[in-house]
């Protein structure tokens, strides 16, 4: 059996962060199968990278200069995730995710690991986009669970939205429920009693919450432009000093 490297190897023997592991997945150039909640990557598929001369794109520099330097936004996502019990993801202009998912319910997890299931999250998440930038602040995936969308603004300029949810704003009629699931079942090939006891598991937002929920994504969208902010402050400041190195 091909030996299985954790993500932290993978990230050492490539020289990338751990969000650049995450898009290679995403778009095949990395091979990886869930053992629990951990990624785990076949050694003789990280060596065929490492002799091929494909591209593995970010670096320090340039994660600190991407629109949404990972490693300082999604912890803050992580957090808002853990504490509010939602999903929650960021996506850039054109509806690509930026960071991980954070705390997706069971049911989004079995979409996630089928291939078709996946590019349909994907494609969803362009039309997610396309949706906000049309005003719309509250959201319904292509399997039917709800979402809140807020935008992230950096210097005045639009650069993201901060989407939370992942869950139900009402219970579903079991029979519609089982409708749609037979539906998704066969769509994805995911087995239907998978998919029938995730379904049970996903949050539901009391009637008296929504109003709440609804206003959450903004405060956590404002924690996110702190940091940008914080960040092009960093970065003026740096390039400031590099501007004494410079011989007139």
């Amino acid at each position: 059996m091909d030996e299985l490297l954790t993500t932290r190897q993978v990230q050492d023997l490539l020289k990338v962060d751990r969000i650049t592991i995450y898009r290679m997945l995403q778009d095949g150039r990395l091979k990886g199968v869930k053992i629990g909640q951990q990624w785990r990557f076949p050694r003789a598929n990280v060596d065929r990278l490492l002799t091929s001369g494909t591209s593995f794109e970010t670096n320090a520099a340039a994660e600190l200069t991407a629109a949404f330097p990972a490693h300082c936004v999604q912890p803050v996502q992580d957090l808002f995730a853990e504490v509010s019990g939602l999903s929650a993801v960021i996506l850039d202009l054109e509806g690509a995710p930026q960071t991980e998912i954070s705390n997706p319910c069971d049911f989004c997890r079995l979409l996630w690991k089928s291939e078709r299931g996946r590019t349909a999250c994907l494609t969803n998440w362009q039309k997610f986009a396309q949706q906000a930038a049309e005003g719309k602040n509250q959201l319904t995936c292509h399997a039917g669970l709800n979402y809140w969308v807020h935008p992230v603004v950096e210097n005045s300029k639009l650069v993201g939205w901060f989407i939370s949810g992942g869950c139900l704003q009402q219970p579903v009629e079991s029979a519609q429920a089982q409708q749609r699931l037979v539906e998704l079942s066969r769509q994805f090939e995911i087995p239907l009693q998978a998919l029938q006891n995730a379904f049970k598991n996903i949050p539901l937002i009391p009637a008296e919450m929504r109003t709440r929920v609804n206003s959450w994504p903004a405060v956590a969208a404002r924690a996110v432009e702190g940091i940008l902010r914080e960040r092009t402050s960093f970065i003026e400041r740096l390039q400031q000093i590099a501007n004494l190195t410079q011989i007139s």
